[in-house]
Formats: structure tokens, sequence, C-alpha cells
């Protein structure tokens, strides 16, 4: 996954296309099979089903964060974008990834389209039940 993420990040830092071409150059030549078919998914404007409601993707990130609603909201209006909200507020990993992009879209998020939110509920929020730090944890399981 950090390795799509570094790429696309790269794609988006350039108008050069010679860089954009290496960049993708270098991602296709080194990516796992599984991983680079996701990445073409995605690149080509790929966008898979809803798998967490945004009301539950606010409250985890709010319990993750530990920070009320009303200081949630206030961030979410500074900043304007949910995703982008959510990315500032939540705490770096304790731990890198090591986690492929099919493995996340595959075993952490493919598995919560559809069944009842608390069957996912602890890939996406601090332990599942708390809103303690202390277990932390957010990847496929």
């Amino acid at each position: 996954m950090r390795d799509f993420a570094l790429l696309y990040a790269e794609l988006d830092e350039t108008t050069s296309t010679s860089r954009k071409l290496a960049a993708l150059q270098t991602y296709f030549t080194t990516a796992a099979p599984q991983d680079a078919a996701w990445a073409v998914y995605f690149l080509a404007g790929g966008k898979p089903r809803q798998a967490v409601p945004t009301r539950l993707l606010r409250q985890y990130a709010m319990e993750y964060a530990g920070l009320d609603e009303w200081l949630f909201d206030e961030c979410y209006h500074a900043v304007g974008d949910l995703a982008e909200t959510i990315a500032h507020i939540l705490p770096p990993p304790k731990h890198p990834s090591e986690i492929g992009l099919a493995d996340w879209i595959e075993l952490g998020i493919a598995p919560c389209v559809g069944p009842t939110p608390k069957r996912c509920a602890p890939r996406c929020s601090p332990t599942g039940t708390s809103s303690t730090r202390a277990n932390a944890s957010c990847s496929p399981s």
C-alpha cells in the first residue's frame, strides 16, 4: 500500500509527463501483479463501493483521535473535506505496514461491504469498542 501511496503522491506532485511515466514504470516493474492490477483500477478512475458509511467513518475517526464531536466538526468545517479531515486528525501509525494494496482492498475493505458495521468495527476503530489508543490498529486482519 505504501508503494501505491508513494506512486500517487509522485504523480500528483508533477506536471512533467516524463516524470509521471518514470514513476509509473518504476511502480509497475516492482509491484506484485495483484497490487498492479488494483493500481490500474484506481488510476483509471475506479472506485469501489462504499464499505463503511460516512457516519461510522466520522465516529471511528473521533474515537481513534480522542476528539469530541464539536471539535471534529470544527476541524471538518475548517478543512472542508471529510477524508482530509480524518487524515489530519488521526495520529501517525505506530508501526509501518508492509501490507500490499491488494491485501488492503481484498482483506481489509471488501469484507466490510455489506455486513453489519460491527463486524468491521475492530478493523476501523482503535479497539472496536473503546476510544482508547492503547491497542490502536487499522489494518486488514
